[in-house]
């Protein structure tokens, strides 16, 4: 008898032990697998050639914010299965579920941790690293420790304050960890407040509206006379900047080099030479964003200090007139309108101008310190402005083609053009064919299913949504018998592993798109946003890491309890914050109820302007707003003409020019 229950008992730790390498697998394979996906996406949006530390720090901040959100799913069918399932029967059950628990815990750990250090640390000294116009790795550093330590100062102050505040009430209960757990979640809780709230409502009333292309189209129309002004804006902005730096260097130089010291010295070459590097690449950038050469590389500005000089600025110009030979008549008037428009915004810098040369060596670095980060932001600013008046554009030219019903010409500006350099020679029948099917296929969505399948999808959102706002009027009650939420009765048992992460994950996952949507919707001028075709600084990326990263954790701890699962290792975890006054457990049940009256005023139609007023208009959530014309609507579809009669002409003078090539670039039409 000894002998039979020591196999059962070895035959259960062998078991054991190969589920737990399973888990193990699975919990380290996912996050690769998230790893690799988040740096091939970020690739296609970053600008060429970005830093590498900022470009991984930003993939890793990608990869633990879903991979929270990945294992969630999992943790709730592991606790509805110890509590309802049959996974008590034997000791070496139990030791199987000691096991799993216990690599569920230490992965939360390491995982929320390492989120927190690389959120509150690191990222904001890379953002400032990569928004510093020093010349030197050091002094760059040095910028950013100086500007960071001003928000941890206050952070400090802040928090000492209600720590002394709480001290003389007596409130003071839990670890140094639950506290900091508490104050990350209220924050994260926080902005998820504000944009679920718009999200919830945006996500479905968006699908609808895109199943629309007339009421799609006005409001394009609309909104294309304000980005137009805008984009003509920033490139006077970047013109000024330009002449600025020209200006500097057309000073006399007072410098003394016997004077100085060699390491002042070296810190001088190294300042005018990564500047008038700079200076040339904003002068090409200017060129071809004025005279529309949008779709060419264009060069990066933030590894301006260790590339090599690359010849002299009449060469630049000469370059940059080569590439521009293409621009129209369409493109002389861009021109004219921006050297026609008046100066919105004078830089700080501009006011010193002609005392530049005065001063010690000190005070003329951090003048071409500031003229650098001067000309580094109005350039990354007009690429910005002009990549999103080209995504306008072709939105615009898009929805066009879907109200004529062009559902050809529709497909040909959904599709994506292949390269000409991986698939040439022999595989180019074949890549055509894969195209010409593509097309085909596309044009088929467009004209038969793409409104039905919008509008199923935008009833199907709206019903997620109707749920979780429910869910949320009734989180404080104990009992769910006195719930609405329709998720707690779903969860009531154990359903079996695929079917309960399969329900776990819907929900989840509609949660996470609604708060994300209104992320990557944001556009804060000077400070954070997402574009495509490589426009995207690493600044923005690393800013959008980190706030993706921060939200995941209150975000899934939110859906823990709108579902109310208990005995999960993840709420184990986070609950440690309950002990916390103010921010512990009351906290996370009667706050989110604030998204039920933000969910109202975004159905009518006053959280934009609301959102507007109280950031004083500098956060944006792609509202169409209309230009200060009287006919806002004619004069946005007169330029969105001009823009298309502009690619025509454009691509009719590059055909001949493809068909002068040795090797052709696909093969023939038919």
């Amino acid at each position: 008898r000894r002998s039979v229950c020591v196999r059962a008992r070895t035959e259960a730790a062998a078991r054991g032990g190969m589920e737990l390498t399973k888990e193990a697998a699975l919990l380290i394979g996912g996050p690769m697998s998230f790893w690799l996906l988040s740096a091939c996406v970020l690739y296609q949006i970053a600008e060429r050639r970005p830093n590498c530390l900022s470009f991984l720090t930003a993939v890793l901040g990608v990869t633990l914010s879903f991979s929270i959100v990945a294992v969630v799913p999992y943790d709730v069918w592991y606790a509805l299965n110890s509590q309802y399932g049959d996974s008590h029967e034997g000791t070496g059950a139990d030791e199987e579920e000691n096991q799993t628990h216990a690599v569920l815990r230490r992965s939360w750990a390491a995982i929320y941790w390492t989120t927190t250090v690389l959120c509150y640390l690191l990222c904001p000294v890379l953002t400032e690293f990569e928004a510093s116009g020093d010349f030197t790795t050091g002094a760059r550093l040095r910028t950013s420790l100086r500007r960071n330590v001003i928000y941890y100062v206050v952070y400090i102050v802040v928090s000492a304050a209600l720590l002394i505040w709480l001290i003389v009430s007596g409130e003071v209960t839990g670890s140094l960890e639950s506290w900091c757990i508490a104050a990350s979640n209220a924050w994260g809780l926080l902005v998820l407040t504000v944009l679920m709230g718009f999200g919830l409502v945006g996500v479905p009333r968006h699908l609808w509206r895109l199943a629309d292309p007339k009421e799609q189209l006005r409001r394009l129309y609309v909104s294309a006379v304000t980005k137009d002004e805008l984009r003509l804006s920033r490139l006077f902005e970047l013109q000024d900047a330009i002449d600025q730096v020209r200006g500097e260097f057309q000073m006399p130089d007072s410098w003394d080099d016997d004077s100085i010291t060699p390491a002042l010295r070296y810190t001088k070459q190294q300042a005018f030479k990564t500047l008038q590097q700079t200076l040339e690449r904003c002068q090409l950038i200017h060129r071809e964003l004025t005279h529309g050469r949008r779709h060419v590389e264009l060069p990066p500005l933030s590894n301006t200090a260790s590339s090599s000089a690359g010849g002299t600025p009449s060469q630049a110009e000469r370059g940059g007139a080569a590439s521009s030979g293409v621009a129209a008549g369409d493109d002389a008037a861009d021109a004219a309108r921006v050297e026609c428009l008046p100066s919105r915004r004078s830089f700080t810098v501009s006011s010193s101008s002609s005392v530049s040369g005065r001063g010690g060596p000190a005070a003329r670095l951090r003048r071409l310190a500031a003229l650098h980060t001067t000309l580094k932001v109005a350039a990354l600013e007009a690429r910005r402005s002009v990549s999103r008046w080209d995504s306008h554009v072709q939105r615009c030219m898009f929805f066009e083609d879907l109200e004529g019903q062009h559902f050809k010409a529709a497909a040909e500006l959904l599709s994506v053009r292949p390269s000409s350099g991986l698939f040439s020679g022999c595989c180019a029948h074949a890549r055509s064919l894969c195209c010409h099917c593509w097309r085909r296929c596309l044009g088929f969505w467009l004209r038969t299913l793409r409104a039905r399948a919008l509008r199923l999808l935008s009833y199907c959102c709206g019903l997620l949504s109707a749920v979780i706002v429910l869910g949320q009027l009734t989180m404080f009650r104990e009992r769910r018998e006195y719930s609405m939420s329709v998720l707690a009765y779903v969860f009531r048992e154990d359903r079996g592993p695929w079917a309960t992460q399969a329900l776990c994950v819907i929900p989840l996952t509609y949660m996470t798109y609604t708060a994300y949507f209104s992320i990557f919707r944001l556009r804060v001028p000077g400070w954070y946003g997402l574009y495509g075709n490589h426009n995207t600084d690493m600044g923005s990326l690393l800013w959008c890491s980190s706030t993706l990263a921060r939200l995941a954790a209150p975000l899934c701890y939110h859906f823990l309890l709108l579902i109310r699962v208990r005995g999960t290792t993840f709420q184990q975890f986070m609950g440690k914050m309950n002990v916390v006054p103010v921010l512990g457990e009351s906290f996370n049940d009667f706050f989110p109820m604030i998204i039920v009256l933000l969910c109202v005023f975004n159905l009518l139609n006053i959280y934009s302007r609301i959102v507007r007023c109280l950031t004083l208009g500098t956060i944006d959530f792609e509202i169409a707003t209309g230009g200060g014309g009287e006919d806002p609507l004619a004069e946005g579809r007169q330029l969105i003409e001009r823009e298309r009669r502009r690619r025509a002409e454009e691509s009719s003078l590059e055909l001949p020019a493809r068909e002068r090539l040795a090797i052709p670039l696909a093969a023939p039409a038919g």
